[in-house]
């Protein structure tokens, strides 16, 4: 089975203001974390955005996220696939990221890496911080895993279907996750990525492991379990899937002059 290299982006937070929190710069974090990316050379095949792509879903945002990650996916090749989170707006996601009509309808995609399926749903709920997936959403599931891809299936979608030790973070995680769970359970799907948390953790949806990236515009603070704190950080992951196994890693990006942040 050949390997395949994944490069998953979450929580930028792309804002027309410079800060979106005292010392937080998201434009200036992803830009650090793409130019990590390029002095050691990494190559992805495929790069995945995991959601909350603009802070507060601008359309200028979108133009300028695409802008840089044309750029930066040029360098390997790479195909790159956007996902909607809470903080996002699928009409203007639609117009500046995808090339597509305005719609509210969920955003569900697929793109292929050779034989290694990539899907991606949208969790996402208008007006809303916690992740629900409709009906139509779970039905498109259902048949795009209908038949198996040779490399497997890997899974896309903002909120994690697991908890966190951030009780807010919990309370906001994807309601009804039994519901996907017995969407993919028997299916080819590998693996399930997610962002939304700001911190990277790992666990299972039934037998099926889900990995939660970090955010490039801040870490939250894993030590407090009843207040969210933001914390001075920026990360993504590198997912390698080789054989019928993977490995996610964590890519720290400095990012000077950043200070720690209570949100």
């Amino acid at each position: 089975m050949p390997q395949h290299l994944l490069i998953q982006i979450s929580d930028i937070h792309l804002s027309a203001d410079t800060t979106i929190l005292p010392g937080v710069r998201p434009r200036e974090n992803l830009l650090a974390a793409l130019d990590v990316l390029a002095l050691a050379q990494v190559h992805p095949d495929v790069i995945v955005l995991t959601g909350d792509l603009a802070n507060a879903g601008e359309p200028a945002c979108y133009d300028d996220l695409a802008s840089l990650i044309d750029k930066a996916a040029s360098l390997s090749g790479a195909k790159v696939l956007y996902l909607p989170g809470n903080h996002d707006r699928r009409e203007a996601f639609r117009v500046h990221l995808l090339d597509e009509r305005a719609s509210s309808a969920p955003i569900n995609q697929v793109i292929w890496h050779g034989d290694l399926r990539i899907v991606a749903i949208d969790s996402t709920v208008k007006g809303e911080d916690f992740g629900f997936l409709a009906d139509e959403t779970l039905e498109f599931l259902r048949n795009v895993l209908a038949s198996d891809a040779p490399d497997g299936t890997v899974l896309a979608l903002h909120h994690p279907p697991i908890s966190s030790p951030i009780e807010l973070m919990s309370n906001l995680r994807l309601q009804h996750a039994e519901r996907l769970a017995e969407t993919i359970t028997g299916s080819d799907v590998r693996l399930v990525i997610c962002g939304h948390n700001h911190h990277e953790s790992s666990g299972m949806l039934g037998t099926i492991p889900v990995w939660v990236s970090p955010s490039t515009a801040y870490r939250a603070d894993v030590t407090n379990r009843f207040e969210f704190r933001g914390l001075a950080g920026s990360a993504v992951s590198r997912i390698d899937l080789q054989d019928e196994s993977f490995t996610a890693c964590v890519i720290p990006v400095l990012v000077p002059g950043l200070r720690n942040c209570d949100v």
